[in-house]
């Protein structure tokens, strides 16, 4: 059965919940210096069979949209790129001219992942990471390949 790809509905919000504390140890994320629950926010989830299998959230602003979450739990598997596939579409059905996400420097595979789709390397907010840190402790000190998590990166793609 085939990866189904759905806007986010509000009976979807018990299963998005526990996948965004599955993958980031709680639904509230932090952005510029603000939780934010990205529990609530508008997006898309991916449903093999009865599974969720991805989520991507999204902030909406006027000349631009912000990828707050995008996850996929089977990595490689192309759920990823369906969902921001679907963002991409319904941004440009809305003549939203760009598109921004935010990461952390450690996550090199989403470097790769969204420069091999358009986005660009736009600003390095310097130890942005660490600040947080202090709001919310649960933030690990080293993530992906052993790097210590401390600056935040800003990539950007113009539709």
């Amino acid at each position: 059965m085939p990866v189904v790809i759905r806007r986010t509905e509000e009976g979807d919000y018990p299963a998005v919940r526990q996948l965004l504390t599955d993958r980031w140890t709680a639904p509230e994320i932090m952005l510029d210096n603000e939780m934010v629950d990205a529990s609530r926010l508008p997006g898309y989830v991916a449903f093999d069979g009865t599974d969720l299998v991805g989520l991507v959230t999204l902030i909406k602003r006027d000349g631009e949209w912000e990828i707050l979450t995008l996850d996929s739990i089977n990595r490689w598997g192309g759920v990823g790129s369906q969902l921001l596939d679907a963002v991409v579409t319904e941004a440009r059905s809305q003549s939203v001219p760009r598109l921004t996400v935010r990461t952390s420097n450690d996550n090199l595979d989403a470097f790769r992942f969204y420069q091999r789709r358009g986005f660009r390397f736009e600003r390095i907010g310097q130890g942005v990471i660490d600040e947080e840190r202090e709001q919310k402790p649960g933030i690990p000190l080293r993530g992906d390949y052993g790097i210590e998590i401390r600056d935040e990166i800003l990539f950007a793609r113009t539709l």
